[in-house]
């Protein structure tokens, strides 16, 4: 077993890197600090995916009904992306969270990712 402060971690690696905290499960629980909008969507075909807000503010665009969803989590709250759902994260005020993504990352840079088939 191996405690990790990840508060420290994160203050000790740039902006934007994506740090493998710990493996749980055969998959990586994962942190990362932000500043930005993402520019491509993402999506996980096979799994959800989780995120821990710690500090800042965390935006996400779901691209799954007929218009895209926006939402605001700030610093404390969680929430899963259930799997097969296109998304584009941000933090244009920066953010800092945790990240439990199990399965494959597929990728898009096109406007309506639902047309990608990437």
């Amino acid at each position: 077993m191996e405690i990790k402060n990840i508060r420290s971690e994160l203050a000790v690696n740039p902006a934007g890197s994506f740090l493998n905290i710990a493996s749980f499960n055969g998959s990586i629980v994962g942190a990362c600090g932000i500043t930005g909008i993402s520019p491509v969507w993402e999506m996980h075909p096979d799994t959800d995916e989780f995120f821990y807000i710690i500090e800042g503010e965390f935006e996400v665009t779901l691209m799954q009904g007929a218009e895209p969803e926006h939402f605001v989590a700030p610093a404390g709250s969680s929430f899963v992306i259930p799997k097969g759902v296109w998304h584009k994260p941000a933090a244009p005020s920066g953010a800092k969270f945790i990240y439990l993504t199990p399965g494959t990352t597929l990728h898009s840079e096109a406007e309506d990712s639902r047309q990608d088939s990437t």
